[in-house]
């Protein structure tokens, strides 16, 4: 089961380095190929504007909040005080499972970030 878990994970984290790299970010990367910092402070995906977490299938138990609190505390841990990764946006995406015979839409995968992060990125438009 373990494995399976870790599978899904990887191949979600590969799908969205895909996405982005489709939305010009050529340069995306999982930061488990580019660096093991940023694997540890929990940032999926590199060189791209945001620190991104990437949840794969059900998940149970995952508390959003805390989870977006780990990832800001190993950030202030981990990297220099003037590191890019301070002043980015973190996200979860969420890519849920939807069960054998449904057909997945855009509810199924979801974007998380606290209120006070969407509110300045919405300011900046």
């Amino acid at each position: 089961m373990a494995n399976t878990n870790r599978n899904k994970g990887h191949d979600a984290e590969r799908l969205y380095v895909n996405r982005f790299k489709e939305a010009g970010y050529e340069f995306c990367i999982t930061s488990r190929y580019g660096s093991r910092i940023h694997d540890d402070a929990g940032i999926d995906l590199m060189n791209i504007p945001i620190n991104v977490q990437v949840k794969a299938g059900k998940q149970r138990g995952l508390d959003y909040s805390k989870t977006l609190r780990d990832i800001e505390g190993r950030i202030a841990t981990m990297f220099p005080p003037d590191a890019p990764e301070h002043n980015r946006d973190t996200i979860i995406i969420h890519k849920k499972e939807v069960g054998k015979g449904k057909k997945r839409d855009k509810y199924d995968e979801l974007v998380i970030m606290t209120f006070e992060d969407y509110v300045e990125k919405i300011k900046k438009k």
